[in-house]
């Protein structure tokens, strides 16, 4: 075993101990100071690496309401660059410990507030959404990236989400503020919307979150009008496979699987992709033949 794998396990424990009560919860006190410090800090690393940022909407805070920050995710840098506009402190639902944990980033995620989850880890994952349901019930903020993963699908404005996000929200009584983050090169565009209070929605986890996917496709939307639309055919073929590249070498040593294993597979599409191996088509996405194939071992 990893001395990073028994770090991550001396945490999870940890995470265990405050649910029962055994620790105390994570502290917002010296994070609010440090807070105005920090987004400093990450606009001048921005413009150290050359990104700019352009903001569609104002982020419309209620008062006396926890906040779920419900975020779209294309990349290394959009946490950074989102992070960067918000005023108000947050605790973030990630799944980088082991890229993290002993770093100078992982030292300003933690001074941020920052929750890991072992997303291979099914009591993990549950320990973590009781925390996040604990943080919002006593007043703090939460940041979560409901779709798991960056978003590389060539046909899906956003990704199949859990119902993580709107159950939180249903049993802390907070409301779901949604953002779109689309990046062009070094340029992240930036489309928050409107409030999503589940108390006046009377909605359950289920309806939430389809109306949570929907307002964050409407306002990927909404930037995607904004920028303007490419025609396919002055796109080159290669266009997609360099993307993809791009994004990846922003973070080197992130494995691609990683990326599979963080996703969130609905019952349906699994059974789907299961057919289609059967039938030996080319219909599965390349990620998920990885996948596929890991399981049937």
């Amino acid at each position: 075993m990893s001395r990073q794998t028994e770090n991550f396990n001396r945490y999870k424990n940890r995470k265990k101990l405050i649910l029962a009560g055994e620790r105390k919860m994570p502290t917002v006190i010296l994070r609010k100071i440090f807070r105005p410090l920090l987004r400093i800090g990450l606009g001048v690393q921005r413009k150290i690496n050359g990104l700019s940022v352009e903001m569609l909407n104002e982020v419309k805070f209620p008062e006396n309401r926890p906040v779920i920050f419900a975020l779209t995710h294309i990349g290394k840098w959009d946490f950074e660059i989102v992070n960067e506009q918000i005023k108000e402190q947050f605790f973030v639902i990630a799944a980088d410990f082991i890229h993290m944990y002993g770093t100078m980033s992982g030292f300003f995620m933690n001074m941020n507030g920052v929750i890991y989850v072992d997303e291979e880890d099914r009591e993990d994952r549950a320990n973590t959404k009781k925390l996040m349901v604990k943080l919002l019930q006593s007043g703090r903020n939460v940041m979560i990236f409901p779709e798991g993963t960056w978003n590389f699908f060539e046909n899906e404005i956003i990704r199949d989400i859990a119902y993580g996000t709107a159950e939180a929200a249903v049993c802390a009584g907070a409301v779901i503020i949604p953002i779109a983050v689309e990046q062009y090169d070094k340029h992240f565009v930036i489309c928050p919307g409107e409030v999503i209070d589940p108390v006046g929605q009377q909605k359950d986890k289920h309806e939430l979150t389809i109306i949570l996917r929907d307002e964050l496709a409407s306002l990927k939307w909404k930037i995607w009008e904004r920028k303007g639309v490419c025609q396919r055919n002055k796109m080159s073929v290669e266009y997609w496979d360099q993307f993809i590249r791009a994004r990846c070498l922003e973070w080197r040593g992130y494995a691609m699987r990683e990326q599979i294993v963080n996703t969130y597979i609905p019952k349906e599409k699994w059974e789907y992709w299961q057919v289609q191996k059967d039938l030996k088509t080319e219909k599965i996405p390349l990620w998920y033949q990885i996948l596929l194939e890991e399981e049937a071992v």
